[in-house]
């Protein structure tokens, strides 16, 4: 089995957010990943063009073979064509993607924002009591830090469990209809993160990114994109369309999370591969 120890050092300043001097911890400085095959959990969905994606995009996710086959009498060569929207499976959003100005994917520091301690918040049974358009709350999350006896630090990579992971290729499912184009917009129903939640989290933990395994961190009805804004604007990554959360929930375990998109000039969005690494033997 292969093991590999990764120490990584954190330069520079920790995320800036409003707050952050009077409520927030410290940021970490170093964290240390042991890395074992057993204990990595891929909570990325495969890309292809099967994944649910926004009801508005153009087009869907596009995969051509363009070439198969020898060249000459000994080599032989596989080479495809794909083409996607930036938001598209599991993929993040940089704060320029709601923020004017703001900071594109090209320039987002992955030492800040996607390299770190992990913090899952389970709210399965919510979204299953109150239904598809439940709104998680600062309560949940209260709950959360009670429950385990860990506050959210400075920087962290905070992810929301809803269950709609396990809807991800059933479109009428994880988006709550059928419908495509403008006209589905109205119709959208999944679980989101309210904008005082958001605006909690931004001001009293100082997260660096925040994650959901739904199609949007704002909930389904909510055309205004309100979380989205509140995040964006305080330079916080929003990760969405996040897969196999339910693996770190039976776990059980702590984690730390090692995400990379493609470094895309001037991009607002990015696919996302996004490892859990879990801690313990």
């Amino acid at each position: 089995m292969k093991t590999v120890a990764i120490l990584l050092l954190f330069a520079g300043t920790a995320l800036a957010v409003p707050g952050r001097n009077s409520k927030c911890r410290p940021a970490a400085r170093n964290t240390v990943l042991v890395m074992r095959e057993d204990k990595i959990v891929d909570l990325t969905h495969e890309l292809n063009e099967n994944n649910t994606y926004w009801p508005t995009h153009p087009y869907p996710f596009e995969f051509t073979r363009k070439f198969s086959g020898y060249i000459g009498d000994k080599v032989f060569v596989n080479n495809n064509y794909f083409r996607q929207p930036e938001h598209y499976g599991t993929h993040m959003d940089s704060p320029n993607h709601f923020a004017d100005g703001a900071t594109p994917i090209n320039k987002v520091s992955l030492m800040d924002h996607l390299i770190g301690p992990g913090y899952l918040i389970n709210v399965k049974e919510k979204v299953e009591r109150f239904g598809p358009d439940y709104l998680i709350t600062i309560q949940d999350i209260l709950k959360y830090e009670r429950k385990n006896k860990a506050r959210i630090r400075t920087g962290g990579i905070v992810f929301f469990y809803t269950g709609y992971g396990e809807k991800f290729y059933d479109s009428a499912a994880y988006l709550g209809t059928n419908k495509t184009g403008a006209e589905a917009v109205p119709f959208l129903h999944f679980p989101g993160l309210h904008p005082e939640a958001a605006k909690w989290l931004v001001s009293n933990r100082c997260i660096g990114t925040v994650g959901i395994d739904a199609v949007s961190i704002d909930v389904g009805p909510d055309a205004k994109y309100s979380s989205h804004i509140v995040l964006s604007n305080a330079g916080v990554i929003i990760i969405e369309n996040v897969g196999h959360l339910d693996k770190l929930v039976a776990s059980g375990r702590r984690f730390k999370v090692i995400a990379l998109p493609p470094k895309i000039t001037d991009g607002t969005g990015a696919p996302l591969r996004i490892l859990a690494v879990m801690s313990g033997k």
